[in-house]
């Protein structure tokens, strides 16, 4: 009996320790889940505040990184069948910058074909050839979306080119126009250029002092005298001018459209850096089976000297070409250097008048076409030289050249006659396109000779 109650006893006291012991034991487990839950809210709250802090640090880079951004180059790209530039492009673009660094430069690279494996090939060939550039940032690569090309499918044809011609231009505003809006904004200024063109040194500066010595104002600059090439504009008009091209994009070419966009702009003359930055190397066009061996003219131009300096009598100058930019119908007849009319693609008919103030007994003429140094580029194809020995007067503002006689035709662009003594006097003369040109005309000199 003693024995057992001796059992119980130590049992009891066993159990009323055992209880104090766990007592304890949780006790300081409560404490220490409190002090590692107080220890890891205060690291979360440190790590927190950290990560903060670093966000709000990459943050301000970012945005001091966006307001220098001085420049975003934007360069469409396809793949062509028998060669592709845009390596050497981009090649000579990063190796001409600036220490060859990427402060305040960015260069987009739109890919603008319509097949998949050419996409995949450009941007693989891309992130190979100009890894450290791509990782930087300084090369950047997008694709055009396939849904741009749906007006494509009903096109109508306009100056008179093919079908195949009108849907290549056609895209090339919708590819353009994409291009623009992406880098609207994105930069202090843009720059356009294509994917088969080189730069000179130190290309940068070039601009910078440019558009420094530029002391009128401007919308956009050109250092390049070749179609799309080397256009500089200010970044909030990119927008509008991509709207431009986007709405009209069946209408007329790029190189045409822009300079429509220039009077809305109110841009009247034109601001070339002579000589220019950029120079075309392409040899096979974008264009499938059209090869173009254009490049960059080594000479000043428009800068020439007019050969003959005519007498010139007072006349009023009438033409059915439209003119180009500020390059006017008198130019042409007038005597100054330098002044010239061009005009975008004649058409045949079209016509070029002079109807003289008195009636002018005549012994020569000469009518030069073509441009200044270069002849047979933008001559006149085929056309006639006529004299008129009345006016006719079609209404009250509307007068003609008549009675006409045919003095000689166009050979190479150029005409110069002896005027046979058949006319005693003469009140007019009229050149007429009489064959089909797909290249503007410039008309640069006519002398008339008493």
């Amino acid at each position: 009996m003693a024995r057992g109650c001796c059992r119980r006893g130590w049992c009891r006291g066993f159990t009323r320790w055992g209880h104090r012991v766990a007592l304890v034991c949780l006790a300081l487990s409560v404490g220490l889940y409190l002090q590692s839950l107080w220890q890891y809210f205060q690291n979360y709250q440190k790590e927190d505040s950290t990560r903060r802090a670093r966000r709000h640090q990459e943050m301000s880079q970012w945005n001091a990184t966006k307001q220098k951004l001085w420049l975003t180059i934007g360069i469409p790209t396809v793949c062509r069948a028998k060669e592709n530039y845009l390596s050497s492009t981009l090649s000579s673009l990063v190796n001409h910058l600036p220490g060859h660094g990427t402060y305040g430069v960015s260069i987009i690279v739109c890919i603008c074909d319509r097949h998949r494996a050419c996409r995949e090939d450009i941007k693989t060939n891309l992130t190979l050839t100009f890894f450290p550039h791509v990782k930087s940032g300084l090369i950047r690569i997008i694709e055009t979306p396939e849904t741009l090309y749906t007006p494509l499918s009903s096109l109508k044809r306009t100056f008179n080119d093919s079908k195949q011609r009108v849907w290549w231009r056609s895209k090339q505003n919708l590819d353009y126009s994409f291009l623009m809006e992406y880098c609207a904004q994105r930069s202090q200024y843009y720059l356009h250029l294509e994917d088969d063109v080189i730069t000179v040194p130190n290309f940068i500066n070039k601009i910078e002092n440019y558009m420094e010595s530029v002391n009128r104002t401007w919308t956009m600059l050109e250092f390049s005298t070749l179609g799309f090439i080397g256009k500089f504009f200010k970044s909030r008009d990119v927008q509008r001018l991509s709207s431009l091209l986007k709405i009209f994009y069946n209408e007329q070419p790029c190189d045409y459209l822009i300079f429509y966009f220039l009077k809305l702009m109110l841009q009247m003359n034109r601001f070339i850096r002579i000589p220019s930055l950029f120079q075309h190397r392409g040899h096979f066009s974008s264009m499938p089976n059209l090869i173009r061996n254009v490049t960059e003219p080594s000479s000043r131009f428009p800068a020439f000297k007019k050969r003959f300096k005519g007498n010139n009598p007072d006349a009023t100058v009438l033409t059915s070409m439209s003119t180009w930019m500020s390059f006017k119908p008198e130019f042409a007849y007038s005597t100054f250097d330098n002044e010239m009319f061009w005009s975008t693609t004649p058409r045949i008919g079209d016509h070029y008048t002079l109807i003289f103030k008195l009636p002018q007994k005549v012994s020569r003429l000469v009518v030069l076409t073509g441009k200044p140094h270069t002849n047979l580029v933008d001559f006149l194809h085929g056309g006639t030289l006529e004299v008129g020995t009345d006016v006719k007067r079609h209404s009250q503002t509307k007068i003609g050249c008549s009675n006409l006689s045919v003095v000689g035709k166009f050979v190479r662009g150029c005409i110069d006659i002896t005027v046979l003594s058949e006319f005693k006097t003469i009140k007019c003369l009229k050149i007429t396109v009489t064959k089909k040109q797909d290249s503007w005309l410039i008309i640069r000199e006519i002398a008339v000779f008493n």
